[in-house]
């Protein structure tokens, strides 16, 4: 035991122990004296704030050995709920839901690698599903390991397949965008089958969305303070939770942002003033615009249309945010200008899902390749001239 006089002339009485995992900790205590009698004093004060501290990390270890999978579940979702965006948070809940009903009430230090790649394999449709389940499950293990019930994340560990391009995934992604054309006949269709005012504004939404490249809770969330008519403007700052008919943020930080708008995304503004509501995009009873109704209505209409190459069945509204960051590209918007309007961070992801080569490009394409066949054809013909002899100077050699 250490003793140590102080400056205000008391005594410290200092005690090292090994707890049980073999970290070394001290524990102290301060006497008025150094007599014998508060040596003695104080080594069984020191023993009994050992034995507590000995005591309590017995109880945290059998509770951390303990501890279910379902317990670190409630504790890591408040965190994850403040990461992720209403509709995400919502969408990945309903996968961890699944996934607790056979792992919740099993031990967290008891489940293994092999046992999630099996949960995961099983029950995923596609390799998209295997990720998306792989991304919500390890928010879970993640936290269990920052927060020492687990020495390490199984998760690191598993083994998925790599998202492989098949004819059939190919032919499904070429679905999920239109192109000018194809948008203006859809529109085209739209309006000439619109019997009443209120069918009319779910086509402006449309039109709306596919000329901003807004997420569809974005662009019910907004109001009319977000909207700057006479610079043709608009701020994102929010998003309307379909689920829980409330505002709520944005997907992420990036989400956030200011985007110019053309001056028929203005007049389509301008066409719901005469509703006088908070929001734009809204009912003649002043509600939100149905996000399910206004699928629907895409999807029916897409099918009378019949665009050549398309299936409806997988025509979506976030198609249509698609559709605007494919013909920004093909226009030649430098990517970063891209990447800010939709609230894009990775540029891998939009130039991996999003850009698409238009059939009008394909013709610039093979005009090009066509004008550099002429020219090696041109350059072959011409006579190339020879060179004379180098004459080699003794010091060359």
């Amino acid at each position: 035991m250490n003793i140590k006089k102080m400056p205000n002339g008391k005594y410290r009485f200092r005690e090292k122990y090994r707890d049980t995992d073999g970290s070394w900790h001290e524990v102290s205590v301060t006497m008025k004296s150094k007599t014998r009698e508060s040596q003695r004093e104080a080594l069984n004060l020191i023993e009994r704030k050992i034995k507590e501290k000995t005591k309590k990390r017995e109880i945290k270890e059998k509770k951390i050995e303990s501890i279910t999978v379902i317990e670190v579940s409630n504790q890591s979702s408040k965190k994850r709920k403040m990461e992720l965006a209403p509709s995400s948070f919502y969408q990945e809940s309903c996968f961890l839901n699944v996934f607790l009903k056979t792992f919740g009430k099993k031990k967290i230090r008891d489940i293994k690698a092999r046992d999630i790649q099996d949960y995961i394999v099983l029950n995923s449709k596609s390799i998209k599903t295997m990720h998306a389940l792989k991304r919500g499950i390890n928010s879970i293990f993640k936290y269990a390991h920052v927060a020492e019930y687990i020495e390490s994340n199984p998760i690191d560990r598993l083994d998925l397949p790599k998202d492989t391009r098949t004819k059939e995934s190919v032919t499904k992604l070429k679905q999920k965008f239109f192109t000018l054309d194809e948008f203006n006949l859809l529109i085209k269709q739209m309006r000439f089958d619109a019997s009443n005012d209120e069918t009319h504004r779910k086509i402006d939404l449309i039109e709306f969305l596919f000329w901003t490249g807004l997420r569809i809770g974005e662009a019910l969330a907004l109001n009319w303070s977000d909207v700057d008519l006479l610079n043709g403007r608009i701020s994102i700052t929010k998003s309307w939770d379909t689920k829980r008919r409330r505002l709520g943020n944005v997907k992420t930080i990036d989400s956030i942002r200011e985007i110019d708008v053309n001056s028929h995304c203005l007049n389509i503004v301008q066409n719901f003033k005469k509703y006088n509501s908070e929001f734009i995009f809204v009912t003649e009873k002043k509600k939100q615009i149905n996000y399910i109704g206004l699928s629907q209505f895409l999807k029916y209409e897409g099918a009378k249309t019949q665009l050549f190459g398309k299936n409806p069945d997988y025509f979506s509204l976030h198609m249509l945010r698609h559709s605007h960051i494919t013909y920004l590209v093909n226009k030649g918007v430098p990517e970063k200008m891209i990447m800010e309007r939709v609230g894009h961070k990775d540029p891998r992801m939009m130039m991996g899902v999003y850009t698409h080569i238009l059939p009008e490009n394909r013709v610039t394409l093979r005009q090009a390749l066509d004008s550099s066949t002429s020219w090696g054809q041109n350059f072959n013909n011409q006579k190339i001239p020879k060179k004379s002899p180098k004459i080699i100077e003794y010091n060359e050699i």
